[in-house]
């Protein structure tokens, strides 16, 4: 697969492999994916409309190219904005957390909303890379994000920092289950 960096796309860039993207975010999520042209036009107008979107990418393979072709393979991304109450996941979380003393948690927040690796990279490091340097590099104090309970990624969350809010949190309407978690800059 060869070397990995990171990149940030600009809305534009996004915008353009949107359905890579999607691609990516299917693979990764399985039967557990949205429609991935749902999932694309959420996208799409995430980064056109949202404060604070940012979308951050890992690419593999050889830095140049043959003449025409791209050179690099998106193989992992971080998707994100800045937390807004009036969106439909702050919502849906914010009585949770307010009902377990977590209200808080809502300010000066970044809500991420997908962190996926194409299934052939996994292990790497990159999912751990892209997250990181979103911490890093994000002004906002926290961090929040919904997962599943008893997935994988959980593990990658708690050794970043991240603590869990609500572990046993159920979307409105469903039976489908979440892990809230949060990471707070200065905790």
């Amino acid at each position: 697969m060869g070397t990995v960096d990171l990149a940030r796309l600009s809305a534009a860039e996004a915008v353009a492999r949107a359905d890579h993207l999607a691609h990516i975010y299917g693979s990764a999520q399985g039967a557990a994916a949205e429609p991935a042209s749902g999932w694309a036009a959420h996208l799409v107008t995430s980064v056109q409309e949202y404060a604070g979107a940012t979308v951050r990418v890992a690419l593999s393979g050889p830095a140049v190219g043959p003449p025409g072709r791209a050179a690099r393979e998106i193989v992992g991304f971080l998707h994100g904005y800045d937390l807004q109450l009036q969106h439909w996941w702050p919502q849906q979380v914010e009585p949770a957390l307010r009902a377990r003393g977590h209200g808080f948690w809502l300010e000066d927040a970044f809500e991420l909303v997908e962190l996926d690796v194409l299934p052939q990279a996994q292990g790497r490091g990159i999912g751990t890379a892209l997250l990181t340097a979103q911490l890093a590099e994000m002004h906002q104090r926290r961090m929040l994000l919904a997962t599943d309970p008893a997935g994988r990624a959980r593990v990658l969350y708690r050794r970043l920092g991240f603590v869990d809010l609500v572990p046993d949190f159920v979307y409105e309407g469903t039976a489908y289950g979440a892990a809230l978690m949060g990471w707070d800059r200065h905790a």
